[in-house]
């Protein structure tokens, strides 16, 4: 390093250090983000709810699931739990909605609190949610003389004003309501389960349980849960870790986002005023010549001349294996047979082409060897296989 540049590195560091020193002496804003997560301490998350779990079902495990419900029910079978989802929006698909109503046709207890539901599932449920716009406040009661308060809960700052309507009165039964008796939540009976919905998530942050005092209407909510173990979802929420990005983190935070201005502001200042002493000439490099195609034929004529069939069919097989597992997100070593039409409605392809592969595959891997009529139709069906899927 010259000793000229040690003075623009000294001017960067000291525009660095009095940003820095000046963002750190700023109080933190508070963060208004709607997560409704169990590790966020802010208004709206719900930590305090959370960690009153063990209180509330004494002697019950809390398990915090993070994957879609096809996929948690595709390795767990369970009986006798409670699944709670509380989220701004219960976005299920088709196959993610059979699995919770699946769930709850088993014999565990189903509790969704959210402001939206996805509509294939409002459709199976029969039911149908209205806003009541342009209203800052609700008041909320049950119907249960036992949870039944003199004045009614009041949600402030957190409400939302959303509420059940057009609802399967033959099958739901209303336990609360909210302002001019619009239902707020509802029961389900679901085979040898049950099914509870509420249209008030907010009633479960941090806010409205510390800062409104409403912690006995969330209570009141769960309270009609029997005591048994919880499924915790993670997965239905709009700020899931998992696809928060490194920028996407600098740029929501304040002080990162202006070190990182200043960052970039300072690093093209330094190089408008070196650009010109440090250029030099660039020499001419030939690009390296692209010899894959070559690489690949050679390593085809290897793989003919030794006429190992079965080696080539179960690594293409492989490949298809680590294709469907990465965009799917499904383990084709743990498919059974039954679960085949699941595999085709999640990828889009045919079952008759699904289990034209497995089965095969399965062939394949008991034979010592295989003939080149073998190795074409099983490479056939996995073609097949690519040209279908969505």
């Amino acid at each position: 390093m010259k000793r000229k540049d040690i003075k623009y590195i000294i001017f960067i560091l000291l525009i660095l250090g009095v940003t820095a020193a000046y963002e750190a002496s700023k109080p933190k804003p508070i963060d208004w983000s709607f997560t409704l997560e169990s590790e966020d301490k802010i208004p709206y998350g719900t930590y305090v709810l959370y960690e009153t779990l063990p209180d509330l079902f004494p002697g019950k495990t809390v398990r915090v699931n993070t994957n879609t419900t096809y996929e948690y029910r595709l390795y767990n079978q369970d009986v006798n739990k409670n699944f709670i989802y509380i989220c701004e929006t219960l976005d299920a698909d088709k196959l993610e909605t059979e699995n919770i109503l699946q769930a709850a046709q088993n014999g565990n207890t189903v509790f969704i609190a959210a402001h939206y539901f996805s509509a294939v599932f409002m459709d199976t449920l029969s039911f149908a949610l209205e806003y009541a716009y342009f209203d800052s406040t609700d008041r909320v009661n049950f119907y249960n003389p036992k949870l039944k308060q003199t004045h009614d809960y009041s949600l402030g700052k957190s409400a939302h004003n959303a509420y059940f309507y057009d609802i399967d009165t033959v099958n739901m039964e209303i336990q609360a309501h909210s302002k001019n008796n619009h239902p707020c939540f509802v029961r389900r009976p679901y085979g040898k389960g049950m099914i509870y919905l509420c249209s008030l998530p907010e009633a479960f942050t941090n806010y409205s349980m510390v800062a409104e005092k409403n912690y006995g209407l969330a209570y009141g909510f769960l309270s009609y849960l029997p005591n048994q173990d919880i499924v915790w979802d993670e997965y239905y929420k709009p700020y899931r870790e998992s696809e928060k990005r490194m920028l996407e983190i600098v740029f929501t935070n304040k002080s990162f986002k202006a070190a990182y201005t200043m960052l970039i502001i300072t690093v093209l200042i330094f190089v408008l005023f070196t650009a010109k002493r440090r250029q030099r000439i660039i020499p001419v490099i030939k690009p390296f010549e692209n010899k894959s195609l070559q690489f690949i034929r050679t390593i085809g004529r290897l793989y003919y001349s030794s006429k190992n069939h079965k080696d080539i069919a179960l690594k293409k097989y492989n490949y298809l294996q680590h294709y469907v597992l990465s965009k799917y997100s499904i383990h084709l070593s743990d498919v059974k047979y039954e679960d085949y039409g699941i595999v085709a409605e999640k990828t889009g392809v045919d079952t008759d082409t699904v289990k034209k592969v497995l089965l095969n595959y399965v062939k394949i891997n008991k034979l010592d060897k295989i003939s080149p009529e073998e190795l074409n139709a099983f490479n056939n069906h996995i073609e097949d296989f690519y040209e279908t899927c969505k």
